[in-house]
């Protein structure tokens, strides 16, 4: 049974295959993806999901997220993320599935790693998807 893709809800995510799944992206220059990142779904609609990757240190312009804000898998709740304004992807839904399974994500339906909604970065803060191109790995 997949995720239920809404806001809150933290997957890792393999970027070869969101480019696959066709994928698109607001990346400063320079941001890698890796195949053990974090993302964090901050909206979603019937078909498509917005999720910004997260990163294990800080950076310039980087901001930090609360740990009390984080629940699930003690892989995702006892490491520091950090998110960077700039950095969103907009992913349908059955890709994001598909890139999570790829990256061997051990979360669960029935036990999801979470955002709590207070942490959660709000949509507008990142690029407008007019800004958003094909995810390119």
């Amino acid at each position: 049974m997949p995720h239920v893709h809404a806001p809150g809800l933290a997957l890792q995510l393999d970027p070869k295959t969101l480019a696959t799944h066709g994928a698109h992206a607001a990346l400063p220059d320079g941001t890698r993806l890796s195949a053990h990142q974090y993302y964090v779904c901050v909206a979603a609609d019937a078909r498509d999901g917005w999720w910004v990757p997260l990163f294990a240190g800080p950076g310039p312009g980087r901001k930090g997220i609360a740990a009390e804000a984080k629940t699930g898998y003690a892989q995702w709740t006892r490491h520091s993320s950090f998110y960077d304004p700039g950095c969103v992807l907009r992913v349908g839904h059955k890709g994001a599935q598909r890139a999570a399974d790829a990256a061997y994500d051990r979360s669960s339906p029935k036990s999801p790693n979470r955002m709590l909604a207070p942490g959660l970065p709000a949509r507008p803060e990142f690029p407008a998807d007019a800004a958003l191109v094909p995810l390119a790995v």
